[in-house]
């Protein structure tokens, strides 16, 4: 059977040395890795592993992309999040997942409400303008909301 994609996560930086996205880029491992799934959102945005899995032609994908079940309403209350959201009439979910796209990442938010499910889809009849996105890009705190 062909392998279809290979992807890693990454839960520490020590792990990332031991990683097949790391093995790949030393030239020990002949596959590349389609995807690196790392927690991503505007307070762990992971610029650095970002950019270097794009010299490879790896994508990001963002885990926990809205903060996570036990966070999300922390990123939900941030009142630059809020703001930008309320400016366009959507939630703030569909804000973030609009920051995320048009930053590039692959963003999958889970959930098993029909309602939010459908929310999270809808977002494709707005954009966020440079100083929106430049305003959630600042919100960097390399917090991570997630303890695995």
């Amino acid at each position: 059977m062909p392998i279809l994609g290979l992807g890693t996560y990454i839960l520490s930086s020590s792990q990332a040395e031991e990683s097949v996205y790391a093995a790949f880029m030393a030239g020990m491992a002949s596959i590349k890795p389609a995807v690196l799934q790392n927690e991503t959102h505007p307070y762990y945005q992971e610029r650095g592993p970002k950019a270097a899995a794009a010299e490879s032609g790896t994508v990001l994908e963002s885990w926990f992309p809205l903060g996570g079940k036990q966070d999300c309403h922390t990123l939900f209350a941030d009142s630059v999040i809020s703001e930008v959201a309320a400016s366009h009439g959507v939630s703030p979910a569909q804000a973030l997942i609009r920051w995320h796209l048009q930053t590039g990442n692959v963003c999958i938010p889970g959930s098993s409400n029909p309602d939010h499910i459908r929310e999270d889809a809808n977002v494709w009849d707005f954009e966020l303008a440079a100083d929106e996105m430049e305003s959630i890009d600042a919100l960097e705190t390399g917090r991570r909301l997630a303890w695995y």
